[in-house]
């Protein structure tokens, strides 16, 4: 204890603390008597609230139940198959059939054509195109482009100048093919015919109506050869008596 402090100070003091440890546990008391009375209204308050316990429990609510409807199960994809259009087949062309001409024919020169190829492509030759077509000349054979040549049929050969054999029955028909210059007259005397007979056999209006080219059956032998007269024979020469008086003798 210092100078300072009093005796009565002291005691004073001893006092205080012993009031203070007096009045803790009275307050502690008060604290848990509000506490418990706390407590008892908050307990009341639940007990009587809503959502008390003691309240019945409210009957359940039917809650209805939704039936499962049945799914379809589905199907495997159904492939529908593309029908891809086509176009019908073409028909092919029948390759058409060129006949081939029975008698001379008429054609027309094109560019780059010679005489030479006209006769091959056509199945001829040469002189029968010349014989045919005698406005060109045998010693050039040139043609020119659109110029119109008289072609014979293929194979068809010049006819010669020999005469029908006597031996071949009269009345036998030949092919003839009509050369430039040629004249029913001439033809029927060069194979032993007649001009009336070339005429019926072939249905001729008449004995002109023929033209280089044209090709005629000709009925041969039926008629009698002409003779030809041969160069250089020599005829006999006849005298022919007069009424001359003969010459005076002179003694």
């Amino acid at each position: 204890m210092s100078a300072k402090e009093s005796p009565q100070k002291v005691i004073e003091a001893h006092r205080k603390r012993q009031q203070m440890r007096q009045s803790t546990p009275m307050a502690i008391m008060i604290g848990a008597a509000i506490l418990l009375i706390a407590g008892a209204a908050a307990l009341i308050f639940w007990l009587t609230g809503e959502n008390s316990p003691l309240k019945a429990a409210p009957t359940p609510t039917m809650t209805p139940t939704a039936t499962p409807t049945a799914t379809a199960t589905p199907l495997p994809p159904t492939f529908t198959p593309t029908i891809t259009p086509t176009s019908p087949p073409t028909e092919t062309p029948s390759p058409s059939i060129t006949p081939t001409p029975s008698g001379p024919f008429e054609y027309t020169v094109q560019q780059g054509d010679n005489l030479g190829d006209i006769a091959t492509r056509f199945g001829t030759n040469i002189p029968t195109l010349l014989a045919l077509n005698p406005d060109i000349d045998p010693a050039t054979l040139i043609i020119y482009v659109g110029q119109k040549l008289l072609v014979p049929p293929p194979n068809m050969q010049l006819p010669t100048a020999t005469a029908v054999s006597t031996l071949v029955p009269p009345g036998t028909l030949i092919s003839y093919l009509v050369m430039p210059g040629d004249n029913l007259y001439a033809i029927a005397t060069r194979f032993n015919s007649t001009v009336d007979a070339i005429v019926k056999e072939n249905k001729l209006a008449n004995a002109n109506d023929i033209a280089a080219g044209d090709i005629l059956k000709i009925p041969v032998n039926i008629a009698t050869p002409v003779p030809t007269s041969t160069v250089g024979t020599v005829y006999p020469t006849v005298i022919v008596a007069t009424n001359t008086p003969p010459p005076t003798a002179t003694p």
